[in-house]
């Protein structure tokens, strides 16, 4: 049902001409999509029962990213609903964690994680931006960089080191503190992100989610679930574009017969569709050790990152050799997720630093 329901909205809210539109608005996405998915109850597949949401596994919110892969949805949903959601589950201020995520579930905030820096390199245990204790609070100062879905987030989740101690701590910063000014750009794929500069940026002490004993653990299981939403958003991609690449080589005629009935195509296909059924075999297993112990959970993430990325890039870039020329252009929806698919591979660490991970995980 969830599933139906998904691709209902993406069929009758989500079409390519509709997304087109949302991704060249000054927004980048709808806020009447947002509310929807508060309605329907998207927003709380993840938050615990205890704080207002359905308490459902992750399985759901795969179903449903896989979904939003099809239509390329826009809204900042794996942002807010997964990553920051987990982060703030599991973090050490129970007030501000009801308080919070029952605004989540209604869908009156949007949230966005600030963490990565010039030289973090994908690190969650990594952070130059300082928080200094300063009467009943801190003063946070530095530059966090690619902060996707930043310019629509109500409030960051910033890493920061306090005083001496080299792990960072957490904190929950409103977007309209003084002190912090924000820099926003496009995505190749259509969606926002933004740098932030924190100069003498004054927060309580209530306003600490965890400290450095737990952060970095808390960072680490929240990618760690962001990045299988994103392989389940990118098997959706890619099956879509399969989809759109099939119905065209079926249509396009060349030496009086369809295209479609040229082996050497026929071939090609079978190798996108096999690229697929091994990335969902990939997110299976990762879906099945998400909630294991820390080194068999790393070790089945980053080995599905790379499996997806690498089919990503094959299935994508097929699409659009099978197109032709046509393919390279901005009408045409194939180049659409095949940028969604590059951009995927970049996101809470690349592949070559997710096969270093694997690879550490095992000796």
């Amino acid at each position: 049902m969830l599933r139906d329901g998904a691709r209902r909205f993406v069929r009758e809210q989500y079409d390519f001409e509709a997304r087109r539109g949302l991704s060249r608005s000054e927004v980048g996405h709808s806020s009447t999509h947002w509310k929807t998915f508060a309605e329907l109850g998207w927003l709380a597949l993840g938050i615990p029962e205890d704080a207002g949401g359905l308490g459902c596994s992750f399985n759901e919110t795969a179903i449903l990213l896989e979904e939003f892969g099809r239509g390329l949805v826009l809204e900042p949903f794996v942002s807010t609903a997964v990553l920051c959601v987990r982060i703030l589950d599991r973090c050490e201020n129970a007030d501000v964690r009801l308080q919070v995520l029952a605004e989540v579930t209604s869908g009156e905030a949007k949230l966005a994680l600030a963490h990565d820096e010039p030289a973090s390199r994908f690190e969650p245990g990594r952070a130059a931006t300082s928080a200094r204790a300063h009467g009943d609070g801190f003063v946070l100062n530095g530059t966090k960089m690619l902060v996707v879905d930043g310019p629509s987030a109500d409030r960051y989740i910033v890493s920061a080191t306090v005083d001496d101690d080299p792990a960072p701590s957490l904190f929950l910063v409103p977007n309209d503190v003084p002190g912090l000014t924000l820099g926003a750009y496009p995505l190749i794929d259509g969606g926002r992100a933004a740098d932030l500069r924190f100069a003498d940026v004054a927060c309580p002490a209530a306003a600490r989610l965890a400290g450095p004993q737990r952060a970095t653990d808390i960072l680490e299981e929240a990618f760690d679930a962001a990045t299988v939403a994103r392989i389940a958003e990118a098997i959706g991609a890619m099956e879509a574009a399969m989809a759109v690449t099939n119905e065209y080589i079926k249509t396009r005629v060349q030496f009086g017969q369809p295209i479609g009935k040229f082996q050497a195509l026929q071939h090609r296909m079978a190798e996108m569709f096999i690229e697929v059924e091994k990335s969902r075999s990939s997110l299976f297993r990762a879906l099945a050790h998400l909630d294991a112990e820390t080194v068999t959970r790393k070790a089945a993430v980053s080995a599905a990152k790379v499996v997806v990325a690498a089919a990503g890039k094959f299935v994508g870039g097929q699409g659009i050799q099978l197109h032709g020329g046509m393919g390279m252009t901005e009408e045409c929806s194939v180049g659409h997720y095949f940028k969604k698919l590059m951009a995927f591979d970049k996101l809470y660490g690349d592949s070559d630093w997710h096969l270093l991970r694997y690879a550490a995980c095992n000796q």
